[in-house]
């Protein structure tokens, strides 16, 4: 079974948003998701035909899959077609360990790519920039999005950062209102009732915000400074059995973070790398 290399893969992008598109928009997802085949072989006027709907509405679910429309989705559903549609779901009873890898592969290699996508060049230089100015970060994650949280702390930490994890919501309101602080909120759905509420508490101290989420349109979104948005890898269906892409996607978000706030001052961080590390080995290395 082969694997679309990071990059978006139509099929699985159809299938894993469906919810999110229109009553119409839905019935040409789902001729596209059960005829592929046939899909490539058809125009705008030809599929709404068989669909029952309008050109526009083809033409638009398109552009909304596709940056260059209908022409470059069916390219890529063309090169898709090879790819076992199995690996869309993610966990079946039947399935053995070759298997699972390779729904494994299949998913995180769509997920990565797809955050590539997504993710602003922007909007990292602004997160940047914004860790860069703090004297104190706060980041904050519940469930997996804590592991996410504790990855960004010791990363940092490592390069000079002052940086705060904890869960208690107590104690991260009463540090934000040290002068000169910034919050890093991690929430794949972007609604994690915690999550919003020290936002809320970071926005009323007039504190920065960076929102690590795959939902631009959530709630800790909408209140953050700037968006560092993920793909979800397709865990946002019926059942989700436990954060794995997403985390990834999140963990991957994070590196690129760090690696661009470690190329703004390359040589002062690659000293203070080496420091830590001395510290460390002196310490407690054999």
């Amino acid at each position: 079974m082969g694997v679309q290399s990071f990059m978006k893969n139509i099929l699985f992008t159809l299938s894993n948003d469906f919810e999110k598109f229109s009553r119409s928009e839905q019935k040409v997802a789902r001729f596209m998701i059960d005829y592929p085949r046939e899909v490539i072989q058809m125009n705008a006027e030809e599929i709404s035909d068989r669909t029952q709907v309008s050109p526009a509405t083809v033409v638009r679910l398109a552009k909304k899959i596709c940056k260059s429309g209908l022409p470059g989705l069916k390219i890529q559903v063309a090169s898709e077609i090879k790819v076992d549609d199995s690996l869309y779901t993610e966990v079946n009873p039947s399935d053995d360990l070759d298997v699972m890898k390779h729904k494994l592969e299949f998913r995180i290699s769509h997920a990565i790519g797809q955050t590539n996508q997504i993710l602003l060049k922007n909007d990292v230089k602004k997160a940047t920039d914004i860790v860069e100015q703090a004297d104190d970060i706060y980041v904050f994650g519940m469930g997996a999005s804590n592991l996410v949280a504790e990855d960004f702390q010791q990363k940092f930490i490592r390069i000079g950062k002052s940086v705060i994890q904890t869960l208690d919501t107590h104690l991260m309101a009463v540090g934000l209102a040290k002068p000169n602080s910034v919050l890093i909120v991690v929430s794949d759905s972007g609604e994690t009732k915690e999550s919003c509420h020290i936002t809320r508490v970071a926005s009323s101290l007039n504190i920065p915000i960076i929102a690590i989420t795959h939902e631009r349109n959530s709630t800790i979104a909408k209140n953050s400074t700037v968006t560092l948005t993920h793909d979800d890898g397709g865990e946002s269906g019926v059942l989700r059995t436990a954060a794995t892409t997403s985390l990834l996607a999140q963990l991957y978000v994070v590196d690129l973070l760090y690696y661009a706030y470690l190329t703004q001052d390359f040589s002062n961080n690659k000293a203070r790398l080496v420091k830590s590390k001395t510290i460390i080995a002196e310490n407690f290395g054999k």
